[in-house]
């Protein structure tokens, strides 16, 4: 066989494993988003919950302004919770497709920095929701005397799960700049000497981030972010101090090889 049918051949192979873990990851999103619109009513209230208080104080009911308005915002939460709960088994496919081509020195960082990955994302969501109420309230310090409150429940529920998704993804930054340190891109004394600049950076980053352009989220998310760039610089400082241990140990082994 030439080399021209053997590299075909890999590409089919590689497709059509992508094509089965890619049906895989589908069938799981559909189990979880099925789950899912069994659980509605508590997805719902917990989704609502942080505008409760506003709510219960400005006495009035959301508005929904069509008939299909229901429907489509029981669809969406269902997807979006849906893919949450089947997120391990999609993360374990796309790992299952990628792994092969790591070598195990490629492989040893991802073990440990994926659950860290994982674990601020929900910690960022977490503090988006205990902050929403106290948001809710703000923006509602802003309505007229004269007029109602009528908000949207599917703009409102949009919303916040724009919050809380954004807030996942600001938390990411640790694990962004240990990838950049992985691959020497980045050190901890450039982020160290630059955290001026870092806090610049972070607070656009803030405003583009959230879905709202208003001062306060642009604040609740800055604080935090600012709190997790100098926790990166010491990650990326352990990053290092692993290389350099590693570095050390690979030449010890050598020269203790060569006593011998």
């Amino acid at each position: 066989m030439s080399t021209d049918e053997e590299r075909r051949s890999e590409l089919v192979e590689h497709l059509s494993e992508l094509r089965t873990r890619l049906v895989r990851s589908i069938i799981f999103l559909v189990i979880g988003a099925s789950a899912a619109w069994f659980l509605y009513d508590y997805l719902l209230d917990f989704l609502k919950h942080p505008m409760m208080g506003v709510m219960a104080k400005t006495q009035t009911k959301f508005l929904l302004t069509s008939f299909p308005e229901p429907f489509m915002i029981q669809m969406q939460i269902c997807i979006v919770a849906g893919l949450i709960l089947a997120s391990p088994f999609i993360a374990r496919e796309i790992w299952g497709f990628v792994a092969p081509g790591l070598t195990p020195d490629e492989r040893r960082p991802l073990k440990w920095i994926a659950p860290l990955g994982v674990f601020l994302f929900f910690s960022g969501t977490a503090l988006c929701y205990w902050i929403l109420p106290v948001g809710f309230r703000w923006f509602a310090s802003y309505v007229p005397s004269d007029a109602e409150l009528r908000p949207s429940l599917q703009a409102s529920i949009l919303f916040s799960v724009k919050m809380l998704f954004a807030f996942g993804i600001a938390f990411e930054l640790p694990v962004v700049l240990m990838l950049l340190a992985k691959i020497g891109i980045v050190k901890s004394r450039m982020l160290k000497e630059n955290w001026r600049i870092a806090m610049v950076v972070t607070s656009v980053a803030a405003a583009i981030i959230t879905p709202s352009s208003d001062a306060f989220s642009m604040l609740m998310m800055a604080i935090p972010l600012a709190g997790l760039y100098f926790l990166s610089i010491w990650l990326v400082w352990i990053v290092e101090s692993e290389f350099n241990i590693r570095d050390i140990w690979a030449k010890l082994r050598r020269r203790t090889s060569r006593g011998r």
